[in-house]
């Protein structure tokens, strides 16, 4: 029997600045929303048109406090993970679900000079600009998951 692959790597910019918290046993987590391009060709028209693909994020650990110490809106990044599924029931009885991705490693894709998002809250690390970077959120048990 074959084994199943959940496996994501995406690169895009962030929609909005991430928000960094903690879980009730002091872990970290960030999460920060990713717009993709991808561009679509039309073979009867012979015309191309980009779509935007909106992807909901979630760091752990060091990687979270990197990234929410590096990045904010509009910048750059490479995101290798999972995809997670979630599903809730809200206060009213309406039954929730989403689906995000669980980063476990990332690159920084932008140069420190380009200044693409108004650049980065600190000096970055020479090693983080320009895509240098890759840094591992570690393990997780379910009890940090704060849904």
């Amino acid at each position: 029997m074959a084994n199943d692959i959940n496996r994501v790597i995406l690169i895009g910019r962030l929609t909005r600045d991430p928000e960094l918290k903690s879980t009730n046993n002091g872990n970290y987590f960030c999460r920060f929303s990713l717009a993709s391009n991808r561009n679509i060709y039309n073979r009867q028209t012979g015309e191309s048109r980009d779509e935007v693909g909106f992807f909901d994020c979630v760091a752990w650990g060091k990687s979270a406090e990197t990234i929410h110490k590096y990045l904010q809106k509009g910048r750059r990044i490479c995101v290798e993970g999972n995809l997670r599924w979630s599903s809730w029931e809200t206060t009213d009885g309406k039954k929730q679900s989403k689906v995000e991705i669980n980063v476990e490693g990332f690159q920084f894709l932008d140069a420190k000079q380009d200044g693409a998002g108004g650049g980065p809250r600190d000096n970055a690390p020479a090693e983080s600009s320009g895509g240098a970077a890759h840094f591992d959120s570690g393990a997780m048990s379910d009890d940090d998951i704060p849904f």
